[in-house]
């Protein structure tokens, strides 16, 4: 029915769809602004980040404790950083350092999302962190986290529910629909993947509706880590993941962040 609609639509409207629909389908971001003592994790500092091109990134930090690495965090595309406050607490339970960007557009940031600049504020996080640095992405999070990875940079790597790219994930949600061809972000984490070459440790739920479990096995496979790990959880969907044998695994893995 869509392919049917969209041969008559005019170019105009073709146009307004790339600029809003499919920007807001990937990006469905929580503008709002919630502190860290508000998102139940009073310990992190909140700082700002300017960008090249004068946009201002929210973060949230925690300095790490001896011997323990950082851990740059990028969140998946639904809500904001106040919805991760537990997660972050849990990490800086354990003694790790935390760099939490909001991305443009997200949690109080300025400026509107795309995925040359998500990745470029990304390699900007990075760049701030001195000491061991662990990448961790979830989601849309780990499209971001790849690419960085792949440029060299990090000891080590977690991702939580990779896709391989955007447009494979737009096939399996609507596979009678030829969308691809509509799509600006694409997010081809498959074949960048395979430039990885950090421990890597992979988690993504058994019964994951939103990215299908074989896509986080697919890049699993196609990752070029000599040391890797995939945790299938089972009976966990897209969220939920953190169960008690996860975060043993995880904080291990976090632990050992290069081998020896």
């Amino acid at each position: 029915m869509l392919n049917a609609l969209f041969t008559i639509l005019s170019t105009s409207y073709f146009a307004w769809y790339l600029e809003n629909f499919e920007h807001a389908a990937v990006y469905p971001f929580d503008t709002t602004y919630a502190s860290p003592a508000e998102a139940g994790a009073p310990g992190l500092t909140e700082g700002r980040a300017t960008t090249e091109d004068g946009t201002m990134l929210v973060v949230w930090r925690h300095e790490a404790e001896a011997g323990k690495p950082t851990v740059l965090y990028f969140k998946g595309n639904a809500g904001g950083l106040k919805d991760r406050g537990e997660r972050f607490r849990r990490l800086t339970s354990q003694g790790f350092g935390l760099v939490a960007p909001a991305y443009r557009g997200s949690s109080g940031s300025t400026g509107a999302p795309e995925e040359r600049d998500l990745v470029s504020d990304a390699r900007l996080m990075a760049n701030g962190v001195s000491g061991p640095l662990v990448i961790y992405g979830e989601s849309l999070g780990a499209a971001v986290a790849i690419q960085l990875a792949a440029s060299g940079t990090g000891d080590a790597l977690v991702l939580e529910a990779p896709f391989t790219s955007l447009v494979d994930l737009v096939a399996a949600q609507y596979p009678t629909e030829d969308l691809a061809q509509l799509m600006t972000q694409r997010w081809d984490s498959l074949s960048t993947v395979s430039d990885v070459r950090q421990p890597l440790l992979v988690i993504h739920g058994e019964d994951d509706r939103l990215v299908p479990v074989e896509m986080g096995k697919r890049i699993f496979e196609r990752a070029g880590s000599a040391r890797k790990s995939l945790i299938r959880v089972p009976d966990k969907g897209h969220a939920g993941t953190w169960t008690g044998e996860t975060l043993n695994a995880l904080f291990g893995f976090l632990d050992t962040p290069v081998p020896n």
